[in-house]
């Protein structure tokens, strides 16, 4: 049962991960080039992969089901626990609204659906379904998980496979400016290895057991950065940098996932392969919810001392779901402004928090894990700078300070 759930939760870790913002990535490095965006895909995969080891280690010091917010607390104060919890519900209440929105555009074009609110209701109808699992228990979000995790999977190596015909190796090559696109690209791609607010969860779900949780960690975030890596030799090898329908093209338009799907399209010929990246992005919209959900779901738990019971899995299942549903349906447009912002608060809830808060487990006498990262206070403090770098780099690339590939 215990490998039963190491590889549940593995599989809902890099489902979290490998979310719809795939496709995006692309384009954010679109102005570096396939060699330096691999460079810059790795650093930051480290970084990740090395806070979440951190947090890690501090859930470890604390009873089985604590959250961001009470470990925050315990360590860093009152303070410290306004500051978790705000960035938290901003980071995941924007991305559940977000992914509502999404949920609820794939209802209505798989099916066709086109009466007046119809969006409304698909979202409805997508946020009780995929909500139910959530609310049912960690168990049901797992299952839930493998069987639409598979299919997704399955359509994106199946995509990869076959766009890897059409990769041209001279599209692939650095270019002279390729440097200065880095610093606009870093938050972005520092998002897409964003897993972390499911890690109480995921303690909780596996049981104290650090080698097995470790594995999980590693393996998977190791997992997206792979098959990330690829996913840009095949697209950035396939569109051409300048030109119509060129990566160049799109980037200056502002254009949109959907738009990136009908540029590949056009270069490749492929429906086939038109058909596996809408089947691969749906799908993702659905994994990266339920991952998200249920992250929030047991942080709400938590914060609110909601009990294990179905009344109190209700009210921590209504306090989830109901504002990011209220602000889909109703606020679309304030939720895109926060996901905008969604490194920083990604930089201080995986980041900043778990540097702060592991120095604090191991100085403090009453607070002990089982488990310890390897690293001194100067790597520490190299990782909390990092984690700066990132929300002075958001900011910048928000009010246009950055150069910018088109």
């Amino acid at each position: 049962m215990t490998t039963n759930k190491t590889l549940g939760s593995t599989l809902i870790i890099i489902g979290t991960t490998i979310g719809a913002g795939v496709l995006a990535l692309p384009l954010a490095t679109a102005g570096l080039g396939f060699y330096y965006a691999v460079i810059l895909m790795i650093m930051l995969w480290i970084l990740m992969c090395y806070t979440a080891l951190l947090t890690l280690e501090v859930n470890l010091a604390f009873p089985r089901g604590s959250s961001f917010s009470s470990m925050a607390k315990a360590t860093l104060g009152t303070p410290g626990k306004i500051i978790a919890t705000a960035a938290m519900l901003i980071l995941f209440y924007a991305l559940t609204a977000a992914y509502i929105t999404g949920g609820s555009q794939l209802i209505t074009e798989n099916l066709h659906i086109h009466f007046q609110h119809a969006e409304k209701i698909s979202a409805l109808i997508f946020t009780i379904i995929l909500g139910g699992f959530v609310f049912w228990s960690t168990r049901a979000v797992d299952y839930a998980n493998r069987i639409l995790f598979t299919i997704k999977i399955i359509a994106f190596i199946a995509m990869l496979a076959l766009l890897i015909g059409h990769v041209d190796l001279q599209r692939l090559e650095p270019q002279p400016t390729a440097q200065l696109f880095i610093l606009a690209a870093a938050p972005i791609v520092f998002t897409s290895f964003g897993f972390h607010g499911s890690i109480p969860s995921i303690v909780n779900y596996v049981g104290i057991s650090p080698k097995k949780l470790r594995k999980v960690l590693i393996i998977g975030s190791m997992v997206p950065l792979i098959l990330y890596i690829i996913f840009e030799l095949t697209t950035l090898g396939t569109i051409p940098r300048t030109g119509p329908h060129s990566l160049a093209a799109l980037t200056a338009q502002g254009s949109s996932v959907g738009e990136f799907i009908h540029a590949l399209s056009l270069w490749v010929h492929s429906p086939v392969i038109t058909a596996l990246v809408n089947i691969f992005s749906d799908i993702a919209v659905t994994t990266s919810f339920l991952g998200v959900t249920l992250g929030l779901f047991d942080f709400i738990a938590d914060a609110t001392k909601r009990h294990n019971t179905k009344t109190g899995r209700l009210q921590s299942a209504l306090m989830t779901f109901i504002p990011p549903l209220v602000f889909a349906l109703f606020y679309p447009k304030g939720f895109i402004i926060a996901l905008g912002y969604a490194a920083i608060a990604l930089a201080v809830l995986a980041v900043l928090l778990p540097v702060l808060m592991v120095h604090k487990v191991r100085i403090l006498p009453d607070l002990s894990s089982p488990y310890k990262v390897k690293g001194s206070v100067l790597i520490l403090t190299i990782v909390f700078l990092a984690g700066l770098l990132i929300i002075a780099l958001q900011i910048a690339s928000a009010f246009n300070l950055l150069p910018v590939f088109h």
